[in-house]
């Protein structure tokens, strides 16, 4: 049976393993920015514990039988009996209920404790991490006197392992009656072999004493078990709640596009008095605030602002990463919380500098702007072109098979890593994917958002053009700091500044007042101004 299970055990481990992180996997893909965000919705449950809680199962099943047959052996035993088999039980029943255990509760003493964490805290400033410091600072006599002051608060409070320390009483008596139950049996023995000498032998003493030690550490194995299958099965129970999170961003059920609103090719939008702030953002500002304007399906919009002006929150909340706090946001002449998300997402294209490369093969990285395609060489190399991600592939020993993670690639072949692709290439990688998603034949709202941070000026410039020449009638934005290039082609420039529109119009109507964007325009275009003083 010990071959069996050992035999068997790796296999079935792994296959309940894999569909538990297959389940996981599907319910955390459904999840939306801000649910998965929220940590007290994330389940910190494993699929290895799903298995742990199998083995405990099993591991109590089998103990349970070996636990009756042990009772049952020493109840029949003419020198033992049922007194006996009753006092073998005692001090297993003691030790498992009447001992004091401490999980969380361990770090409650030093988290309370300012003196401790002092200690900790000056311990660490003389490790090496921080040698260069003290030195060249002349800090290391401040330490030993902040420590020493610290030491002398906290005085005679114990700071020993705290699992051990937690289990120790204030009095004896548990520990007594705990160590002494372990006799009892044998105390019972003697005293029936001091009346009936004849019938109570060493042999059935030694046989007596062993299955009462058996019997204590099965009783005490089950107990344990017991409680981490408990535990294990209140995880298991976490890990499919995980399933049933509701998204905090609910779908409509209007279908779109919605044709009798709009039959043009682009997505056209208006926010009224939109204000919004992320959930758990440190800033008591809103990142938004009271944005009121229109962007025309089919117009070629450039968004300009400093650093936390706002703009990348705009883009967010017209892909409906978000919903606005207040205000509303209407799209195609209805609320855009009356759309089916998946429909939205179907005909929306983001471009954007967080965007990451994929740990899969370049051909998936890109292929993956149109999943119903990904396995199209053809396709995925016209968007690598219009990418610009074309140079890159042909540079790759394995071309689109070459896997863009070091780890995985190491894995899988036991050699040599890949080199790490720079800034600039993996951003083709992913402007390459969304020329894949152009190809799908479905967008009608593109945005690119400061998606060209690592590419030199002339791949920033080809890109952007690519882009606008493949518009079509697509609502597009651009938001960038480096829009000169841009704003002479849009149809509509929005100037943002500390979560407001502040500014609207043509270059030309911007430039005429002299404001906000007139100055961000001048700024940029000064650095490429001839100084006639030289």
């Amino acid at each position: 049976m010990t071959w069996a299970s050992e035999y068997v055990a790796p296999m079935l481990g792994t296959r309940v393993r894999l569909h538990f992180e297959e389940y996981i996997l599907r319910a955390k893909l459904r999840l939306d920015l801000p649910t998965g965000a929220d940590l007290n919705k994330e389940s910190s449950v494993t699929a290895m514990q799903a298995w742990h809680a199998f083995i405990y199962l099993s591991e109590i099943f089998q103990q349970t039988l070996q636990l009756s047959s042990q009772i049952l052996f020493i109840f029949q035993q003419t020198n033992g009996g049922l007194i006996f088999t009753l006092l073998s039980l005692v001090n297993p029943v003691l030790v498992t209920k009447g001992s004091r255990y401490l999980w969380l509760q361990a770090f409650v003493f030093y988290s309370d404790n300012l003196s401790y964490l002092r200690l900790r805290a000056l311990s660490l400033l003389a490790s090496d991490d921080y040698r260069e410091d003290f030195v060249s600072g002349h800090i290391g006599p401040w330490i030993s006197a902040e420590y020493k002051k610290a030491r002398e608060r906290l005085g005679s409070i114990s700071t020993s392992e705290p699992f051990s320390a937690y289990r120790l009483r204030a009095t004896p008596i548990m520990s007594i009656l705990t160590r002494l139950s372990g006799d009892f049996p044998m105390l019972f023995w003697a005293a029936n072999a001091i009346l009936d000498p004849k019938n109570y032998t060493v042999t059935s003493f030694a046989i007596l004493q062993q299955h009462s030690q058996a019997l204590n550490l099965t009783c005490q194995t089950i107990y344990f078990n017991f409680a981490e299958a408990v535990t294990s099965f209140s995880q298991v129970k976490e890990l499919y709640e995980l399933a049933n999170i509701e998204n905090k961003i609910p779908g409509g059920d209007q279908a779109y596009p919605n044709f009798a609103h709009n039959s043009e090719k682009g997505m056209g939008f208006e926010l009224k008095n939109v204000s919004f702030a992320y959930p758990g953002g440190k800033s008591k500002d809103n990142a938004i605030k009271n944005v009121s304007l229109k962007i025309p399906a089919g117009h070629l919009v450039v968004i300009v602002g400093a650093n936390g002006s706002g703009k990348s929150t705009i883009i967010k909340l017209l892909n409906r990463l978000y919903d606005v706090d207040s205000g509303e946001i209407i799209v195609d002449g209805l609320p855009i919380k009356d759309y089916r998300i998946a429909d939205l997402r179907k005909v929306q294209a983001l471009l954007t500098q967080d965007h990451k490369l994929y740990p899969l093969t370049l051909a998936e990285n890109i292929g993956l702007g149109h999943p119903d395609h990904v396995d199209n060489i053809d396709m995925i190399l016209q968007a690598a072109e219009s990418g610009g991600a074309d140079g890159v592939i042909k540079r790759q020993n394995d071309g689109v098979n070459t896997v863009l993670h070091p780890k995985l690639k190491s894995i899988l072949d036991g050699l040599e890593k890949k080199a790490e692709l720079s800034g600039g290439e993996k951003q083709r990688i992913v402007a390459s994917r969304t020329f894949m998603r152009f190809l799908s034949g479905n967008i009608r709202f593109a945005v690119a958002d400061e998606p060209s941070s690592a590419l030199d000026p002339k791949g920033e410039h080809q890109l952007f053009q690519r882009l606008r020449e493949s518009g079509g009638g697509k609502t597009m934005i651009f938001v960038t700091h480096r829009f000169g290039h841009l704003t002479k082609h849009a149809d509509l420039i929005i100037c943002m500044k500390e979560g407001e529109a502040i500014e609207m119009g043509t270059h030309k109507e911007l430039m005429a007042r002299g404001g906000e964007y007139s100055e961000l325009y001048n700024v940029e275009a000064q650095a490429f101004a001839v100084d006639t003083t030289l």
